[in-house]
């Protein structure tokens, strides 16, 4: 069995690293993230569901998600993507657990690329769009697959494109104000 592994220090994670040695759930985090995305989901349902955007809506969950998740680690991100996608689930008509399955792996792919995140400008772009795209095809799929398919491939293509689209638009206001949100909450955490 050989040596035990010794936590790394946060900046020297390789990017694609996917070990959880230094990462944990901090409960003021998961909690404020929470709270932050379950807004964003009763204003997806009431309020960007009803905007008559050219293409489709922009998939403000996803978007928050992702930028949460690349500021967090690939930990929360899958967590939290599961409890905001059981919600959305319960919040809706289709199976319960499609959504959550999503946002899921969308909270867990974004957050693994954490440490790139932080030493550029176009990763979060990429990595917020991408998610977007992912996020959107995602559903459609588990939709098709448990057979209530409401979207044409065609159709899931042109919505995945709109919502990256979106979240390339949102992403450069977003991602700032998050950023500053997290460091002051971990650097109240330390004051605790």
């Amino acid at each position: 069995m050989g040596e035990p592994r010794r936590p790394r220090a946060r900046g020297d994670a390789a990017v694609w690293d996917g070990g959880f040695s230094e990462e944990r759930l901090h409960p003021r985090a998961f909690a404020a993230a929470v709270a932050l995305l379950a807004v964003a989901v009763v204003l997806q349902v009431s309020v960007v569901a009803r905007l008559g955007a050219p293409l489709g809506r922009p998939d403000l969950v996803i978007v928050l998600l992702a930028i949460i998740a690349l500021i967090e680690g690939p930990l929360l991100g899958a967590v939290l993507g599961f409890v905001i996608g059981l919600l959305a689930d319960l919040m809706s008509t289709h199976v319960l657990g499609q959504t959550a399955l999503v946002l899921c792996l969308v909270g867990y792919l974004a957050g693994l690329v954490m440490n790139a995140a932080e030493r550029s400008i176009t990763v979060p772009l990429a990595t917020v769009g991408a998610a977007a795209v992912f996020g959107t095809l995602g559903n459609a799929a588990a939709t098709a697959i448990l057979g209530d398919a409401a979207l044409t491939g065609a159709q899931a293509l042109e919505r995945a494109a709109a919502a990256g689209l979106y979240a390339l638009l949102v992403t450069p206001f977003l991602f700032p104000i998050a950023t500053a949100a997290s460091r002051r909450l971990h650097r109240d955490r330390g004051r605790l």
